[in-house]
């Protein structure tokens, strides 16, 4: 297996563009994968600097519905129309950074839900012999104090 991070908020290599989000390119004896996508086209530029080729990957898996995770996918459809992007349910609600000073919205953009190759899933899925999604972990020991401010919208309130 090779796993090659294609952005992340600190810039590891001066070759390369940083922001604000995530996206690994992981080789698999049968698959291409991209585990998120990062805020912009930032990672795009950085797969091919790093010499990856994004038009071979097969399987996008979205880990959750923000858009520091979310923001490449787009770019990257429009380049890879073939690959199927895994993505659950939930990552389609309007989530938003809220504090007494601040509603901001960082949710995914809704035109995602939208392409072909968007595979929805709720709960535990098997792709194949080699790949397994798993969701709903529940119970966490440390949570961030900033994750207090990360809320959904429904109607007209916010949990």
């Amino acid at each position: 297996m090779k796993i090659t991070n294609l952005i992340e908020n600190i810039q590891g290599n001066r070759e390369v563009l940083f922001e604000h989000g995530l996206s690994f390119y992981i080789e698999t004896q049968n698959h291409k994968l991209l585990v998120d996508c990062g805020q912009t086209d930032a990672f795009l530029k950085n797969a091919e600097k790093l010499g990856v080729d994004l038009k071979k990957v097969d399987t996008v898996v979205l880990s959750h519905g923000h858009y520091d995770h979310s923001g490449g996918i787009l770019p990257f459809a429009a380049i890879n129309s073939h690959a199927d992007i895994y993505m659950q349910e939930k990552a389609l609600l309007p989530y938003y950074h809220k504090t007494d000073d601040e509603e901001r919205y960082i949710g995914i953009d809704p035109k995602i839900s939208e392409l072909a190759q968007i595979k929805l899933a709720e709960g535990d899925l098997k792709i194949d012999d080699e790949l397994f999604l798993f969701s709903n972990v529940t119970g966490r020991k440390l949570w961030p104090k900033g994750n207090l401010e990360l809320k959904k919208k429904i109607g007209d309130t916010f949990v």
